[in-house]
């Protein structure tokens, strides 16, 4: 197959989370001998030679591009990547918002508008599933759930070498990622907390640190390194994502495959990925986050049996197989 994949709005940063999804499944993708593009609006191409479209993300750019593409190829796929943090009747409501005539557009309303014009939808969770059945009129039958995979490549894990600490990587002063509540949970069981990821400028730099207020039992390591990351990810016992608003969380993916025991937040998609394998918890809640933390670090635990399923239900060999499947139905 030749699969053409387009990103759907400015990206800055290697590290984006829409970007690196892109990358991981076109690597899958040429592993199993098809021919990925990654198409730019300076090269030429004779569109109707494209097997399949991928569109990751979703702007008004898409809605222009699906609605001059889909008149010469409509084999065409988007990924919209959502990490709701409204209801669904919000959504809802606002995905009527526009008018066509008048160029009152939203990005929503726009993708509402598409949806007769595209094969299909990829999705990452049931959760975001419902979201487009719902909010935005989608039919069940267009959504296919392709989950995201496991990038990471690993040997065999050492659950002997894991050490009695929580670990913890993010944009750490996101409001969603919920690392105050975290720390104020290690702070009242007492249990070790390191955190790794990165702080946009000294005003975050300053609001962590009075979060963790000299708190000994704490520790920031800063922006690290991959091979940094891989060896936090060997060595810690716990790795905690108490997200307020989640997509997948990859590093915790990440952290379950090098045998990591898990605290997930329970809203969103997240949880669907661990099957029944992580400690899922309100993200609200500092006791519920304490205690599922400590209860892991004191022996209770799901592993190696999470780290067996996470490679191989989501390594890339098995998400690059079923997205091809879905690619050429």
């Amino acid at each position: 197959m030749i699969v053409g994949f387009l990103l759907s709005y400015a990206s800055f940063s290697p590290t984006n989370g829409i970007v690196s999804q892109a990358f991981t499944w076109k690597k899958g993708l040429e592993k199993l001998g098809h021919k990925v593009i990654l198409v730019n609006s300076w090269d030429k191409y004779d569109w109707k030679d494209f097997d399949a479209f991928i569109i990751f993300g979703f702007s008004v750019y898409s809605f222009e591009f699906i609605s001059v593409l889909s008149k010469v190829n409509t084999k065409i796929y988007v990924a919209p990547i959502l990490d709701p943090d409204y209801g669904v009747s919000f959504l809802k409501l606002y995905s009527h918002w526009g008018s066509s005539k008048l160029r009152l557009t939203n990005p929503f309303y726009c993708f509402r508008k598409v949806k007769n014009k595209i094969k299909g939808v990829l999705v990452r969770s049931e959760y975001e599933k419902k979201y487009l059945v719902k909010g935005f009129g989608f039919k069940e039958e267009q959504c296919t759930i392709v989950p995201l995979s496991c990038g990471v490549e690993r040997n065999e894990i050492d659950l002997d070498c894991k050490e009695d600490f929580c670990l913890h990587i993010s944009l750490l002063c996101d409001h969603r990622k919920n690392v105050k509540r975290l720390i104020e949970a290690a702070n009242k069981y007492k249990f070790q907390l390191i955190l790794a990821g990165k702080l946009r400028n000294d005003e975050e730099r300053n609001l962590l640190y009075s979060w963790i207020d000299g708190a000994e039992n704490i520790k920031y390591l800063g922006y690290i390194s991959e091979e940094e990351k891989l060896n936090l990810y060997r060595k810690a016992k716990v790795f905690a994502l108490p997200s307020l608003n989640e997509g997948v969380g990859i590093v915790a993916l990440e952290a379950a495959a090098y045998g990591c025991d898990i605290v997930i937040t329970k809203l969103g998609g997240p949880h669907e990925y661990y099957n029944n394998m992580a400690k899922i918890i309100n993200p609200h809640s500092c006791d519920e986050i304490g205690r599922s933390v400590c209860e892991l670090l004191n022996g209770e635990t799901y592993q190696p049996n999470l780290s067996d399923y996470i490679m191989q239900t989501y390594s890339i060999d098995a998400i690059s197989k079923k997205l091809i499947l879905t690619l050429q139905q």
